[in-house]
């Protein structure tokens, strides 16, 4: 992966009209501060896993799935 995980992160968020705004991380998980581009809504995410701990772009495209259903939902 030649990138930042976070840089991949935001590029994907960016497909779905999702802007990433920041990445707040603790011990055990990230919060993933999100806005939706069309709406206009701000909403945090509380991952499971860390963002820096993604090893693959398939590992970003499934966070990346959780977060657009919760911004959706």
């Amino acid at each position: 992966m030649p990138r930042n995980p976070s840089v991949l992160l935001r590029e994907e968020l960016d497909k779905l009209n999702i802007e990433l705004l920041d990445i707040y991380s603790f011990r055990e998980h990230d919060v993933i501060r999100v806005r939706s581009k069309t709406t206009g809504r701000v909403t945090l995410y509380t991952s499971k896993r860390k963002v820096n701990t993604l090893a693959t772009r398939e590992d970003v495209v499934k966070l990346v799935e959780e977060i657009s259903r919760q911004v959706r939902g």
